[in-house]
This record gives structure tokens, C-alpha cells and sequence, in this order.
């Protein structure tokens, strides 16, 4: 009798085991798959609109940065340049050779002659952005800002050299991306004259902005004709008495403003956010871009 109650328990074990290995093999319900699967589509539905806006604002952190770090040498270098501007060669005949060129200074581009320790002479600078209407005063919308370095050649700058210095072929220091001032309708230098008066009673200095009319939404090209007008020529007949600088007005630049403004990516979810650069540099002394056997 025990034999037969053992032989039944283990059928019904077996029987048990073969059931289960059945339903392994089976899989799920289509009940089960559809749950599984409304699950997994939910999940999906909320995560992908999280991870997009994970990248997008990586993105834009990302952009915004670009254009932080493209100012950076502009706020350091450029401006350590400005404040050392020297003249490239002594007055001749009472009429300076100015630091800032003339006929090269403009609300879109720049160039002047800066003090950087080179024994051949002080080197050639030019400061610009892209613009295809120069007369407008403003920058290409997204153009390129770039400053560009010419040393001078060996020899050829005063006292050693004759007349004034001649440079190597420029190479670029600078490049900007993505320049936005034409949507802020903002030139990118304006300039401010010190005015040294002689009388008998002493020497009175002002302070004049090229260009003190200019405003509203055609400063930019008020700011090109001032420019034009005022650092066209230097006719300086180095007079002892009144303004001895009065007829060269390049060289009496004594500070100038920089609103350089950067958004390389303006557009989409992704825009960075704007930049900008807007800073007065003054030269180190009222005097002090006047030629300098040290510095020539």
C-alpha cells in the first residue's frame, strides 16, 4: 500500500514539473506583452523630451561660452596694445607721425603702431571687422573681427633707419566669429580727442568724441563721415602757441571705445546667448604715444 502511495506522489511531481516546463516554454499572454509594452512606450515618452532638453541646453551653455572665450583676448591683448601705442617715428618738419594711421581710422577698422618690446621698432596693428558697406559704420551681421600683427623690419625704424619704420608681412593674433553689432546698429570703435590748448598763462586740455552729434539709428554712418572728416590728413605745423596738434587730429586720439558684441549661434533652441565687449581704453599718458628713441 506505502508503494502505491510513493508511485502516485511521484507521478503527481512529475506531472507537476511537466506543467511548468509547459508554461516556460509558452512565454507570456498577449495581456502580459501588451502591459509590457504600453510600459515601455510610457517610459520612452517621458524620457525623450528630458534628454532633448538635456542636449539642447548643453548646447546653448556651450555656445554661450564660445562667444565668452572669443572676447577674452580682445579685453586683454587688444587693449594692452591701445594703451601702448607709440608714434613709428619722430616729427618731421613740426608734423607728427601719428601712432593711429591716418586715413586708417574708422568705426569698423583701426590700425596704429604699438610699443611691444621689439628692439626693430614698434610693431603694426590692425583691428577690423568685415564689412562690405564700410560707409554704413557697422560690421557684417555674423561677420569676422579679427586683429592682425606686422613687425618692423631690421634697420629700417628711426634712429637706426631713415624716415619711418617698413613691416614683415602681418599675421592674424585675433579671430572673432559671429560678430552681432549690426543688430544693436552699434560701430565698433568711437573715438575721443584730447585737446592740449597753449596760452600765456599755461596749457588747458579738453576732451572732444569725433562724432559728439551722432546718434539714433544712423550714429554708425554719422560716425564714418566724423571719422573721415577728422583723420583724413595731419598738417600738425608743430606751433608753440594754441593747439600745436590742431590740424592732425590722428594724433590726438587719447581714448578709444570698443563695443565688439558676439553671438556666433543666434538662432534655434540652441542659441547661445549674446556677449559683448564694450569697453573705453585710454592711452597710458597724455603724451605718451609721442616717438621715443627707447621705443622707435
Amino acid at each position: 500500500m506505502k508503494g502505491c502511495l510513493r508511485v502516485q506522489a511521484r507521478r503527481r511531481a512529475s506531472r507537476a514539473a511537466d506543467e511548468a516546463i509547459a508554461r516556460d516554454e509558452a512565454g507570456v499572454t498577449l495581456v502580459e506583452l501588451a502591459v509590457a509594452t504600453a510600459t515601455l512606450m510610457i517610459l520612452f515618452a517621458m524620457t525623450i523630451p528630458i534628454v532633448d532638453t538635456l542636449f539642447s541646453t548643453v548646447a546653448r551653455v556651450n555656445n554661450t561660452y564660445t562667444n565668452v572665450n572669443q572676447l577674452l583676448p580682445v579685453s586683454t591683448n587688444l587693449q594692452r596694445f591701445m594703451r601702448s601705442a607709440v608714434e613709428p617715428g619722430p616729427t618731421n618738419s613740426g608734423v607728427p607721425v601719428p601712432a593711429f594711421v591716418t586715413g586708417a581710422i574708422l568705426p569698423t577698422s583701426l590700425t596704429f603702431y604699438t610699443n611691444i618690446g621689439d628692439p626693430n621698432g614698434p610693431a603694426q596693428i590692425v583691428a577690423s571687422c568685415a564689412s562690405t558697406t564700410p560707409s554704413t559704420g557697422l560690421c557684417n551681421a555674423g561677420g569676422t573681427f579679427t586683429v592682425t600683427e606686422a613687425t618692423a623690419k631690421s634697420g629700417t625704424c628711426p634712429p637706426t633707419g631713415s624716415g619711418v619704420c617698413t613691416y614683415n608681412s602681418p599675421h592674424t593674433l585675433i579671430t572673432v566669429n559671429g560678430v552681432s553689432n549690426f543688430s544693436d546698429n552699434a560701430p565698433l570703435f568711437v573715438y575721443t580727442l584730447l585737446l592740449n590748448t597753449s596760452t600765456s598763462s599755461g596749457t588747458t586740455s579738453t576732451t572732444s568724441q569725433v562724432g559728439t552729434s551722432c546718434s539714433g539709428s544712423t550714429a554708425p554712418s554719422c560716425f564714418y563721415s566724423s571719422d573721415v572728416s577728422a583723420f583724413a590728413s595731419c598738417t600738425s605745423t608743430g606751433s608753440t602757441t594754441g593747439n600745436v596738434l590742431q590740424n592732425c587730429q590722428p594724433a590726438e586720439v587719447y581714448a578709444i571705445t570698443i563695443d565688439l558684441q558676439v553671438n556666433g549661434v543666434s538662432t534655434g533652441r540652441t542659441a547661445g546667448g549674446q556677449s559683448e565687449d564694450n569697453t573705453t581704453v585710454y592711452l597710458l599718458s597724455p603724451v605718451s604715444s609721442n616717438y621715443q628713441t627707447m621705443v622707435g
